[in-house]
Protein backbone atom coordinates (compact mmCIF):
# COMPACT_ATOMS: atom_id res chain seq x y z
CA UNK A 1 0.00 0.00 0.00
CA UNK A 2 1.63 3.44 -1.04
CA UNK A 3 1.68 6.35 1.66
CA UNK A 4 -0.46 9.23 1.26
CA UNK A 5 0.45 12.46 -0.95
CA UNK A 6 1.61 14.47 1.71
CA UNK A 7 -0.11 18.46 0.80
CA UNK A 8 1.62 21.01 0.51
CA UNK A 9 0.55 24.69 1.72
CA UNK A 10 2.64 27.20 -0.25
CA UNK A 11 2.13 30.74 0.92
CA UNK A 12 4.11 33.21 -1.59
CA UNK A 13 3.15 36.52 -2.96
CA UNK A 14 5.33 36.30 -5.94
CA UNK A 15 3.46 34.39 -8.81
CA UNK A 16 6.04 33.61 -10.75
CA UNK A 17 8.39 31.77 -8.14
CA UNK A 18 5.40 30.22 -6.96
CA UNK A 19 4.50 28.43 -9.74
CA UNK A 20 8.13 27.70 -9.89
CA UNK A 21 7.89 25.83 -6.78
CA UNK A 22 4.73 24.53 -6.98
CA UNK A 23 5.69 22.66 -10.40
CA UNK A 24 8.57 21.14 -8.49
CA UNK A 25 7.05 19.90 -5.94
CA UNK A 26 4.19 18.60 -7.41
CA UNK A 27 6.69 16.61 -9.87
CA UNK A 28 8.24 15.34 -7.03
CA UNK A 29 5.47 13.85 -5.77
CA UNK A 30 3.44 16.33 -3.34
CA UNK A 31 -0.23 18.00 -3.23
CA UNK A 32 0.47 21.41 -3.72
CA UNK A 33 -2.14 24.43 -2.51
CA UNK A 34 -0.95 28.25 -3.58
CA UNK A 35 -2.18 31.10 -1.32
CA UNK A 36 -0.60 34.59 -2.95
CA UNK A 37 -1.97 36.87 0.47
CA UNK A 38 -3.09 35.62 4.10
CA UNK A 39 -6.61 36.40 3.65
CA UNK A 40 -6.85 33.00 2.16
CA UNK A 41 -5.47 31.19 4.86
CA UNK A 42 -7.93 30.29 7.03
CA UNK A 43 -10.44 28.99 4.30
CA UNK A 44 -7.45 26.61 3.20
CA UNK A 45 -6.32 25.34 6.07
CA UNK A 46 -10.14 24.73 7.40
CA UNK A 47 -11.07 23.17 3.83
CA UNK A 48 -8.23 20.86 4.25
CA UNK A 49 -5.74 18.18 5.36
CA UNK A 50 -2.91 20.32 4.90
CA UNK A 51 0.67 18.60 6.17
CA UNK A 52 3.07 21.05 6.11
CA UNK A 53 3.18 24.73 5.10
CA UNK A 54 5.46 26.92 3.84
CA UNK A 55 5.61 30.49 4.10
CA UNK A 56 7.41 33.62 2.66
CA UNK A 57 7.49 36.14 5.18
CA UNK A 58 7.06 39.39 3.29
CA UNK A 59 3.83 39.22 2.37
CA UNK A 60 1.24 42.05 1.54
CA UNK A 61 -1.42 43.49 4.08
CA UNK A 62 0.97 41.43 6.69
CA UNK A 63 3.84 39.56 7.75
CA UNK A 64 4.14 35.73 7.50
CA UNK A 65 5.46 36.08 11.56
CA UNK A 66 1.96 37.19 11.97
CA UNK A 67 0.45 34.72 9.61
CA UNK A 68 2.08 32.24 11.89
CA UNK A 69 0.92 32.97 14.78
CA UNK A 70 -3.32 33.16 13.33
CA UNK A 71 -2.04 29.58 11.61
CA UNK A 72 -1.67 28.29 14.58
CA UNK A 73 -5.12 28.45 16.45
CA UNK A 74 -6.24 26.06 13.88
CA UNK A 75 -2.90 24.52 12.66
CA UNK A 76 -0.71 22.49 14.63
CA UNK A 77 1.73 20.81 12.01
CA UNK A 78 5.09 21.63 10.41
CA UNK A 79 5.57 25.22 9.51
CA UNK A 80 8.04 26.02 7.64
CA UNK A 81 9.39 30.10 6.62
CA UNK A 82 11.02 31.04 2.99
CA UNK A 83 12.30 34.33 2.77
CA UNK A 84 14.97 36.94 1.37
CA UNK A 85 15.35 37.70 5.05
CA UNK A 86 18.40 36.13 6.17
CA UNK A 87 19.78 38.03 9.14
CA UNK A 88 20.26 35.98 12.13
CA UNK A 89 17.53 38.66 13.82
CA UNK A 90 14.82 37.51 11.68
CA UNK A 91 15.79 33.50 11.59
CA UNK A 92 15.92 33.72 15.47
CA UNK A 93 12.14 35.29 15.41
CA UNK A 94 11.18 33.15 13.41
CA UNK A 95 12.50 29.54 15.22
CA UNK A 96 11.16 31.56 18.40
CA UNK A 97 7.73 31.77 17.12
CA UNK A 98 7.83 27.90 16.60
CA UNK A 99 8.69 27.60 12.89
CA UNK A 100 9.98 24.02 12.57
CA UNK A 101 12.83 25.59 9.78
CA UNK A 102 14.07 28.77 8.34
CA UNK A 103 15.39 28.37 4.52
CA UNK A 104 16.25 31.95 3.25
CA UNK A 105 16.53 32.76 -0.64
CA UNK A 106 17.80 32.32 -3.45
CA UNK A 107 17.11 28.33 -2.70
CA UNK A 108 18.16 25.55 -4.40
CA UNK A 109 15.39 23.32 -5.65
CA UNK A 110 16.86 20.45 -4.39
CA UNK A 111 17.90 21.64 -1.16
CA UNK A 112 14.44 23.36 -0.45
CA UNK A 113 13.06 19.66 -1.37
CA UNK A 114 15.70 17.91 1.15
CA UNK A 115 14.33 20.12 4.07
CA UNK A 116 10.66 19.43 3.50
CA UNK A 117 11.71 15.60 3.52
CA UNK A 118 13.37 16.17 6.55
CA UNK A 119 10.82 18.11 8.74
CA UNK A 120 7.79 15.38 7.49
CA UNK A 121 10.35 12.72 8.53
CA UNK A 122 10.41 14.29 11.95
CA UNK A 123 6.60 14.86 11.99
CA UNK A 124 6.42 11.41 11.26
CA UNK A 125 7.69 10.46 14.74
CA UNK A 126 4.88 12.95 16.36
CA UNK A 127 1.75 12.63 17.06
CA UNK A 128 0.43 16.46 16.85
CA UNK A 129 -2.22 16.14 14.29
CA UNK A 130 -5.62 17.88 16.11
CA UNK A 131 -7.90 14.49 15.94
CA UNK A 132 -5.39 12.93 18.35
CA UNK A 133 -7.02 13.30 21.58
CA UNK A 134 -4.73 11.19 23.64
CA UNK A 135 -0.95 10.68 23.76
CA UNK A 136 1.02 8.07 25.61
CA UNK A 137 4.84 8.81 26.18
CA UNK A 138 6.98 6.20 28.61
CA UNK A 139 4.35 5.92 31.44
CA UNK A 140 2.38 8.85 31.20
CA UNK A 141 -0.70 8.88 29.11
CA UNK A 142 -2.41 12.39 28.15
CA UNK A 143 -6.04 12.69 27.20
CA UNK A 144 -7.24 16.21 25.78
CA UNK A 145 -10.83 15.35 25.46
CA UNK A 146 -11.27 14.71 29.10
CA UNK A 147 -8.44 16.81 29.84
CA UNK A 148 -6.57 13.84 32.13
CA UNK A 149 -3.38 12.85 33.19
CA UNK A 150 -2.25 9.27 34.27
CA UNK A 151 1.08 8.45 35.40
CA UNK A 152 1.92 4.79 36.40
CA UNK A 153 -1.44 3.85 36.67
CA UNK A 154 -1.83 6.86 39.02
CA UNK A 155 -4.06 10.17 38.24
CA UNK A 156 -2.32 13.38 38.41
CA UNK A 157 -3.93 16.40 39.41
CA UNK A 158 -3.26 19.46 37.22
CA UNK A 159 -4.86 22.86 37.02
CA UNK A 160 -5.92 23.82 33.88
CA UNK A 161 -3.13 25.62 32.80
CA UNK A 162 -0.31 22.96 33.90
CA UNK A 163 -2.39 20.47 31.74
CA UNK A 164 -2.45 23.32 28.47
CA UNK A 165 1.54 23.54 29.02
CA UNK A 166 1.81 19.41 29.41
CA UNK A 167 -0.08 18.68 26.58
CA UNK A 168 1.68 20.91 24.17
CA UNK A 169 5.19 19.43 25.89
CA UNK A 170 3.80 16.32 24.98
CA UNK A 171 2.84 17.15 21.23
CA UNK A 172 6.16 18.08 20.45
CA UNK A 173 8.12 15.47 23.00
CA UNK A 174 11.91 15.32 22.85
CA UNK A 175 11.96 18.91 21.18
CA UNK A 176 12.47 22.35 23.20
CA UNK A 177 9.37 24.64 23.33
CA UNK A 178 10.48 28.07 24.15
CA UNK A 179 8.52 30.38 26.57
CA UNK A 180 7.41 32.50 23.93
CA UNK A 181 5.98 29.56 21.96
CA UNK A 182 4.23 28.40 24.70
CA UNK A 183 2.62 32.03 25.83
CA UNK A 184 1.53 32.61 22.26
CA UNK A 185 -0.01 29.39 21.63
CA UNK A 186 -1.80 28.54 25.37
CA UNK A 187 -2.69 32.45 25.96
CA UNK A 188 -2.89 33.43 22.30
CA UNK A 189 -0.56 36.82 22.80
CA UNK A 190 2.73 37.27 22.15
CA UNK A 191 5.32 37.43 24.49
CA UNK A 192 6.46 40.62 26.38
CA UNK A 193 9.30 39.52 27.47
CA UNK A 194 8.68 40.58 30.61
CA UNK A 195 5.88 38.10 32.16
CA UNK A 196 7.22 35.27 34.01
CA UNK A 197 3.76 33.30 34.60
CA UNK A 198 4.89 30.80 31.95
CA UNK A 199 7.75 30.13 34.15
CA UNK A 200 5.48 29.12 37.57
CA UNK A 201 3.41 27.19 35.50
CA UNK A 202 6.29 24.93 34.48
CA UNK A 203 8.34 25.18 37.42
CA UNK A 204 4.85 23.86 39.00
CA UNK A 205 4.07 21.14 36.28
CA UNK A 206 7.91 19.71 36.66
CA UNK A 207 7.64 19.07 40.32
CA UNK A 208 4.66 16.78 39.55
CA UNK A 209 5.79 14.88 36.91
CA UNK A 210 9.18 14.54 37.78
CA UNK A 211 8.24 13.21 41.25
CA UNK A 212 7.50 9.48 39.09
CA UNK A 213 10.86 7.99 39.09
CA UNK A 214 9.59 5.17 36.52
CA UNK A 215 7.13 7.57 34.43
CA UNK A 216 9.50 6.64 31.29
CA UNK A 217 9.79 10.69 30.72
CA UNK A 218 10.75 14.00 32.50
CA UNK A 219 10.32 17.64 32.15
CA UNK A 220 13.59 19.37 31.41
CA UNK A 221 14.73 23.02 31.26
CA UNK A 222 17.13 23.57 28.04
CA UNK A 223 19.36 26.39 29.23
CA UNK A 224 19.05 29.02 26.52
CA UNK A 225 16.50 27.03 24.40
CA UNK A 226 13.16 26.75 26.33
CA UNK A 227 11.48 23.10 28.03
CA UNK A 228 11.18 19.60 27.12
CA UNK A 229 9.18 16.40 27.68
CA UNK A 230 12.11 14.18 27.29
CA UNK A 231 11.82 10.20 26.63
CA UNK A 232 14.46 7.38 27.12
CA UNK A 233 17.96 8.25 26.36
CA UNK A 234 16.98 12.23 26.10
CA UNK A 235 16.52 12.73 30.02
Amino acid sequence: MSSPIAHILLIEDDLRLAGFIANFLVNNGYQVTHCACASELDLKVQSSQVDLILCDIMLPGTSGFQLLKEARKDYFGPFIFMSALSDVENQLHGFKLGADDYITKPVKPELLLARIKAVLYRQQGRDNKPEDKSLSIGNLTVNQESRTVVINSERLKLSRHEFDVLWLLALNKNKALTREYLFLNITGKEYDGLDRTMDGRVSRLRKKVNAYENAGCKIRTMWGKGYMLSTGAEF
